[in-house]
């Protein structure tokens, strides 16, 4: 029972750390695509970075607020 928690908690670090990662780097490499076509240098590529970590930590809130309500069921 314990090495099942302690491997369910390194699974949910792992899942919150890339699905933090990911918009982030993907918002920021459309940010700088659009900046080098459009010639708006840094404008949209901070932008982008904004709405990247938004977008990073509302998947943070989602994803604690479900594993809570799945530990609350479990008790």
């Amino acid at each position: 029972m314990k090495n099942s928690s302690w491997a369910r908690s390194l699974v949910l670090i792992s899942q919150l750390g890339i699905s933090m990662i990911i918009p982030i780097l993907l918002c920021t490499l459309i940010g700088v695509f659009l900046d080098n076509k459009i010639h708006s240098e840094p404008w949209l590529t901070i932008i982008f970075i904004l709405l990247g970590v938004g977008a990073a930590f509302r998947n943070m809130f989602y994803m604690t607020s479900k594993e809570m309500k799945k530990g609350k069921k479990d008790e």
